[in-house]
């Protein structure tokens, strides 16, 4: 399931005309990789479950990240606050790398 979340604007408030931004959940991820791959659910989730912990990891070392066809993804600003870690990127793609949200998906 696809959750919309209304961005902030760019003080920090709520927006006056919010545009629900569309947020992936973890499970739907995973399904959605597992239908890409054709490879069992129980086979695919810990590979998965790795490769977002070492994103993670080499984000919060403030590593550049060069993953096609994601892109080049940097720590733009990194900040602590009492919920956790705050970390803004920079992502750089290539045109025509990702399909974008307006075709239709490989898995629907």
């Amino acid at each position: 399931m696809i959750k919309h979340v209304a961005p902030p604007d760019k003080d920090g408030g709520v927006p006056r005309n919010p545009q629900p931004a569309m947020v992936l959940q973890k499970k739907d991820f995973v399904d959605r990789v597992v239908a890409a791959s054709g490879a069992k659910k129980a086979d695919a989730r810990p590979i998965i479950e790795a490769t977002l912990a070492q994103l993670g990891k080499a984000l919060s070392a403030g590593e550049t990240l060069a993953v096609p066809p994601l892109g080049r993804a940097r720590v733009n600003l990194e900040r602590d606050q009492r919920g956790g870690e705050i970390i803004t990127l920079r992502l750089r793609r290539r045109p025509g790398s990702i399909r974008r949200s307006e075709d239709p998906a490989p898995f629907d």
